[in-house]
């Protein structure tokens, strides 16, 4: 009775991971390609060609198995269907699936939601209304599981999550209730595991507290061995640079060239994935001038970059991120930057250690 019980559990939790009994796998060598873009914040028709053109060019060089549109779609949260749909077209006509998370700039809207749920290969998902975990305002948490190719195993997964918008105290970052749902989600992933963690991606838009301090720490603002993390990539934002900053070492930091802006409210995500032991890369989007990486404890933290003019932009960090795993050892997995124009120079593939070379 016992074993049909846990059956049954187990069922259920399948179900309710892949609603749509969509299984994605790897293809027939056990290779899956992952590509992150992010920031096309289109208010224009001149911006929504230049978003549609500069994805077609990364779909190209990338030939991805996913797509995830990382957050900031549209500065004011209102998504033209006809724009969409050519937005979209090089996704579309190539049968590739897809998803979007959401940003500062486009809360979770349901009209959009709506949208993006007519096209077949759109696999958006929220949290269900009767969840202890679900929020009103930002329903749009899910986790999509990668199958092996004969499509019996999880080998790997992502988490797309809703990092909120601006209160009165800066940027808002994931809630408790999220952080919740992810632990629980991730508990689900190692029973099905048979115990055993699965290698996950998280992307969210606003990036974590913590990439404050792998930036303000990194020996790419001081070439000093004293600094603690390594990054890579570049940052265009010098004139955002702030003033000061203390790092988790004790060095004070002043006027520092890379800027990124997290919440000042950390709720402990970071400490759950690193108790969860799961999520091994995080990519966000948010800063449209930044496309740097890098090894913070064990997980890489990383942007994807930005597609078009929108809102502000550069021809340096126009691109995207890709990781890139094969299915008989996942957890090795790779993740390097493409650009999207010719004065978007490539980065080198940074492997799941941190490292450069393997």
């Amino acid at each position: 009775m016992k074993k049909v019980f846990l059956l049954i559990f187990f069922c259920l939790i399948i179900f309710i991971l892949n609603k749509k009994n969509t299984k994605i796998s790897c293809d027939k060598e056990g290779n899956f390609k992952i590509l992150v873009v992010a920031d096309p914040q289109c208010d224009t028709k001149k911006q929504w060609y230049e978003a549609r053109d500069e994805l077609e060019i990364l779909i190209e060089r990338s030939n991805p198995n996913f797509i995830i549109i990382n957050g900031d779609i549209n500065s004011k949260n209102k998504v033209p269907a006809d724009m969409w749909k050519l937005f979209i077209s090089p996704i579309t006509k190539r049968n590739i699936y897809w998803s979007t998370t959401n940003g500062n700039h486009d809360p979770y809207s349901e009209k959009n939601y709506t949208m993006y749920k007519t096209y077949k290969y759109c696999l958006n998902n929220k949290v269900d209304v009767t969840d202890h975990n679900y929020e009103y305002n930002r329903p749009m948490n899910y986790v999509i599981p990668i199958y092996s190719n004969d499509k019996q195993k999880i080998v790997f997964t992502i988490y797309c999550m809703d990092s909120g918008t601006v209160n009165n105290y800066g940027y808002e970052g994931l809630t408790k209730k999220q952080i919740n749902w992810y632990k629980e989600k991730s508990n689900q992933l190692k029973i099905l595991n048979g115990g055993k963690t699965v290698t996950s991606l998280l992307c969210m838009h606003i990036p974590l507290t913590q990439t404050l301090d792998m930036v303000y720490s990194c020996d790419s603002i001081q070439n000093n061995s004293k600094y603690l993390y390594k990054t890579y990539g570049i940052t265009n934002q010098s004139g955002n640079a702030i003033k000061k900053y203390v790092c988790e070492n004790g060095t004070v930091v002043n006027n520092a060239s890379i800027h990124t802006t997290a919440p000042k409210n950390d709720r402990g995500m970071f400490k759950e994935i690193l108790n969860q032991g799961d999520i091994k890369v995080v990519i966000f989007g948010h800063e449209h001038k930044t496309n740097i990486i890098g090894y913070y404890k064990g997980v890489l933290l990383g942007f994807a970059g930005k597609l078009s003019t929108g809102c502000y932009s550069d021809n340096l960090c126009r691109g995207g991120r890709v990781i890139e795993f094969n299915q008989s050892a996942p957890q090795n997995f790779k993740v390097y930057w493409i650009g999207s124009m010719q004065s978007s120079k490539d980065q080198q593939a940074i492997y799941y250690d941190g490292t450069t070379v393997k």
